[in-house]
């Protein structure tokens, strides 16, 4: 799969970290994340889809997709750490 931004990757920036602690502590609904910053972490397999109960009222009640790390992202973070 092929960035956003044409290929051309780089090291995770301090943004993208912190997102990617945010989402180890808890799942986070996918539209909260900069879609930038969640194509970087799909492609590098440091995040995956889960469908989970909506935080948001117009869902009323459904399901949303959030993103949860993965052992990869725990690994990087491990590292980073």
């Amino acid at each position: 799969m092929e960035s956003l931004n044409g290929g051309k990757t780089r090291p995770l920036t301090p943004h993208a970290l912190g997102v990617l602690k945010d989402i180890a502590r808890q799942p986070v609904p996918q539209q909260e994340i900069n879609p930038g910053v969640r194509d970087r972490l799909h492609r590098e397999h440091l995040v995956e889809d889960v469908e989970l109960r909506s935080p948001y009222a117009v869902h009323k009640g459904g399901n949303c997709t959030h993103l949860k790390i993965t052992e990869a992202g725990l690994a990087v973070l491990k590292a980073k750490a």
